[in-house]
C-alpha cells in the first residue's frame, strides 16, 4: 500500500530516522545553548569584575586618605559603571587593587566561575598596616583602645615626636586576628573597624594599644603620684638610683618598667641601689594599677608615649595640636610615663605644651594605660 508516493514501511522508516536524528541533535543543541549561556555568564562576570576594579581605582583617587573600601561603599557611591546583565556575588574580597568574586549569580543562576585571585585573610592582614584601628583586647565585644603601633610593619624605625625618638622592628611568628565587618561605635580617634584576636591564636603580640580613657579610681581620684616617698622634699633629693638603672625609656619597655616598679613599691623601695625611706603612699600609681597589670595593662614608657603622639600628629584628619588634644581626642594635659628620669623624677608627656619633660615623683598627674595583644 502506498501513501502519497510512500509505502507505509518507507514512511515508518523515515519517521524512525527522524526520531534518531532528533535524539542525537536535541542534546547537542541543548548543550550548545547551555555552553553559550555559560560562556556569556563568564564574559559578564569578567566585565563586572573589571568594572569593580575601575571603581576601586576611582574611589581611591577621590579618597587618597583611605586605604580600604567596601563593596557597599562602591555601590552607594555609584562608582561601579556596569551595564550588563545584573550580577550578585556572595563572596567579595577587595584588597588594594585586587578584586576577587565568587559564588556569583546572573539573575537566578549561579555562574560556574570566579573572578580574580583569592588572597587568604591571614595574608591580607600581614600586608596591611592597622595603625588607627580600634582594639577589642579581651574579645568581649567592646572596644578597649586604639592601635598606635603595628609590629608587622617597621615603618617607625628611627622616628620621633618633638625630638623624642622611638623605634620598633617587625616581629616574626605573630598572632592571628580578625577585622570587624562594621566600624567601631567609638569614633574618638576617627572612624575605623575593630581588631580582635583569633581564639586560640599563639605567637608574638602584634599591636600596641592605648586605652580610650584615663585610669581613675572612683568618681574623683584621677591624678596620682609616681612614687611620692621616693622624693625627699626637705633636701630636694631622691631615693631612687642615680644614674637610673631600673627602668628604660625605649619603646617596648613599658610593661617591664611597670612590673619592676610594682615589685619595688610592694617592697617599700628595698631594692639594691635605692636609699632608705621609699615607703608606700596611698595614691602612688604602682599600688593602684596592680589588678590591671595582671590583665596585661601597663604605664607606657617615654618611647611608647612618643609613638602614640606621633601617630596622632600624622593623622590626615585632625592631626594632634596643643589646642585639640582635649577637644578632639579627650586627652588630659599631661601623663606619667613608666620611665625614670633622675633619682627624684620621671618622664611625663605634656600635650598642652606639646613636649616630653620630667617631673618630681612626688607630684601628681594623670595616668593612661597601654597594652599589647
Amino acid at each position: 500500500m502506498r501513501t502519497k508516493g510512500f509505502t507505509l514501511i518507507e514512511l515508518l522508516a523515515v519517521i524512525t530516522i527522524l526520531a534518531i536524528i532528533l535524539l542525537i541533535a536535541v542534546p547537542i543543541v541543548l548543550r550548545l545553548t547551555k555552553d553559550s549561556k555559560k560562556s556569556t555568564a563568564k564574559e559578564s562576570l569578567e566585565m563586572y569584575g573589571r568594572a569593580i576594579e575601575n571603581a576601586v581605582a576611582n574611589y581611591f583617587m577621590k579618597n587618597p586618605e583611605e586605604d580600604e573600601v567596601l563593596m557597599e561603599e562602591l555601590i552607594e557611591g555609584n562608582y561601579i559603571q556596569y551595564k550588563g546583565t545584573p550580577i550578585t556575588c556572595e563572596e567579595v574580597q577587595i584588597y588594594k587593587d585586587n578584586v576577587y568574586l565568587a559564588s556569583c549569580k546572573m539573575k537566578e543562576d549561579y555562574i560556574d566561575a570566579t573572578y580574580g585571585e583569592y588572597i587568604p585573610e591571614t595574608e591580607v592582614m600581614q600586608k596591611k598596616n592597622y595603625i588607627g584601628y580600634y582594639a577589642d583586647v579581651d574579645g568581649d565585644g567592646n572596644v578597649d583602645g586604639v592601635i598606635y603601633a603595628d609590629l608587622a610593619h617597621p615603618s617607625r624605625t628611627g622616628a620621633s615626636w618633638k625630638s623624642n625618638s622611638y623605634s620598633y622592628e617587625a616581629e616574626d611568628d605573630l598572632k592571628e586576628y580578625t577585622v570587624s565587618e562594621t566600624n567601631s561605635p567609638i569614633t574618638t580617634f576617627g572612624t575605623n573597624k575593630i581588631i580582635t584576636l583569633k581564639p586560640g591564636s599563639t605567637g608574638n603580640s602584634r599591636f600596641y594599644v592605648m586605652a580610650l580613657n584615663d585610669f581613675r579610681e572612683g568618681a574623683y581620684q584621677d591624678k596620682y603620684y609616681w612614687y611620692k616617698n621616693a622624693y625627699d622634699p626637705s633636701t630636694g633629693t631622691g631615693r631612687m638610683p642615680n644614674p637610673v638603672k631600673d627602668t628604660s625609656t625605649e619603646f617596648g619597655t613599658g610593661y617591664d618598667n611597670t612590673g619592676k616598679m610594682i615589685r619595688i613599691w610592694n617592697n617599700n623601695g628595698n631594692e639594691e641601689g635605692w636609699t632608705t625611706g621609699a615607703t608606700q603612699y596611698e595614691y602612688d600609681i604602682w599600688g593602684k594599677i596592680q589588678e590591671k597589670y595582671q590583665e596585661g595593662w601597663y604605664i607606657p614608657s617615654k618611647g611608647e608615649w612618643a609613638a602614640f603622639a606621633d601617630y596622632l600628629a600624622n593623622r590626615l584628619e585632625n592631626p594632634l595640636t596643643t589646642s585639640n588634644y582635649k577637644t578632639i581626642y579627650g586627652l588630659s594635659s599631661w601623663y606619667w610615663s613608666s620611665s625614670q628620669y633622675y633619682a627624684f623624677s620621671a618622664w611625663y608627656i605634656h600635650f598642652y605644651y606639646g613636649n616630653v619633660s620630667s617631673c618630681t615623683v612626688g607630684s601628681t598627674t594623670y595616668v593612661r594605660l597601654g597594652v599589647t595583644f
